[in-house]
């Protein structure tokens, strides 16, 4: 979860306008075809989105290793992902169907490293955070009487 409130707000705000500008979009289109724009803005979108993601995390570590964390893998894979096929979404509506497919293999190529990453996500077991790591030291009392005697009862 991203900590600081900047961020959180112009995720918020860029959200909220893109959903309107997506339906907007969708409800005003004739062409049947594959929406570039659309693709092209959530692509830009979901890549600034991961980066905030990672710069919070590296400002405020909460794990030791960040790669021992599921959500590093997902937001890496959904960088690989949305900045692999950027260009190809932002030209896609200019292409013809014959090279559009020829050129769609980058798609299917950064969908299958994206996948990879999150089945390591999903294989990965969630660390323990700093404080968990480190806790309390003195949590046991570690300092009691050593000579008390303990009920056996």
């Amino acid at each position: 979860m991203i900590d600081n409130k900047l961020f959180r707000a112009i995720i918020l705000v860029s959200s909220a306008l893109f959903f309107v500008f997506a339906i907007y979009y969708f409800l005003t289109d004739k062409n049947n075809t594959f929406d570039s724009l659309s693709a092209s803005i959530e692509s830009i979108l979901i890549v600034a989105y991961s980066i905030f993601y990672l710069f919070d995390q590296m400002n405020k570590p909460q794990v030791i290793f960040i790669y021992q964390e599921p959500n590093f893998w997902f937001v890496v894979g959904f960088i690989i992902y949305f900045s692999g096929t950027l260009f190809l979404f932002i030209q896609a509506s200019n292409l013809t169907l014959e090279v559009r497919d020829n050129f769609w293999k980058i798609n299917y190529f950064c969908n299958i490293i994206k996948n990879i990453l999150f089945a390591i996500a999903f294989s990965t077991k969630k660390s323990k955070n700093l404080q968990q790591t480190f806790g309390n030291p003195f949590e046991n009392d570690i300092l009691e009487n050593p000579y008390k005697t303990q009920n056996h009862s």
